[in-house]
């Protein structure tokens, strides 16, 4: 498949020669809505649009925003223990202001849990998604284990292509993998 996401090249070649800072500049500038659209158009028809999506997020804030895009919620909840600014000047640009984050102290089971099923009590919905691409492998966990308990759909954004000296996907060859859907893995739970 033959990648079409516009500066592609002009990006690698800014990677590759070490200029990250300007990598990074016509990714989000340039690059970037062109992986979003592309994202979009690819996955729109593997979740219904709508509904609550609660995102994990760590440094990196691109699958929460490409997840986000596809689902389009009605409630978007943000959940990092990531108090920098750099992710969320993304997450402004690309998602406006249609989320809410929630920073907290540190990644243990018991206080990620928590703080799920709080904003699940305060956002009640019979669609919720939750993205569990960022974040620490604790919080991941955590998260899981929360939306399985719950019934809420677990998405991943996965690539099909990774340029290895670059520890990075390539962009455009992002996909969103359902990891699990309580409808299709367990519909016996909806049984009456």
């Amino acid at each position: 498949m033959k990648n079409t996401i516009p500066y592609l090249e002009e990006w690698l070649e800014l990677a590759r020669t070490g200029k990250h800072e300007k990598a990074q500049e016509i990714y989000f500038d340039k690059l970037f809505a062109a992986v979003v659209e592309h994202f979009v158009e690819n996955n729109t028809d593997k979740l219904t649009q709508g509904g609550t999506l609660f995102s994990i997020l760590g440094y990196s804030p691109e699958p929460i925003i490409l997840t986000a895009k596809t689902v389009k919620p009605d409630t978007h909840i943000i959940f990092t223990t990531n108090n920098k600014s750099d992710s969320n000047s993304y997450l402004e640009k690309y998602l406006s202001s249609d989320y809410e984050m929630v920073f907290l102290d540190e990644e243990s089971f018991p206080l990620i849990y928590k703080a799920l099923k709080e904003k699940l009590l305060l956002n009640p919905s019979s669609n919720i998604t939750i993205d569990i691409t960022g974040g620490k492998k604790s919080m991941v966990a955590a998260a899981a284990i929360f939306g399985k308990d719950y019934g809420c759909k677990i998405v991943y954004v996965d690539f099909s292509e990774y340029i290895k000296d670059l520890r990075k996907p390539l962009p455009g060859s992002e996909v969103l993998n359902i990891v699990y859907d309580p409808f299709v893995h367990q519909p016996e739970l909806f049984l009456k």
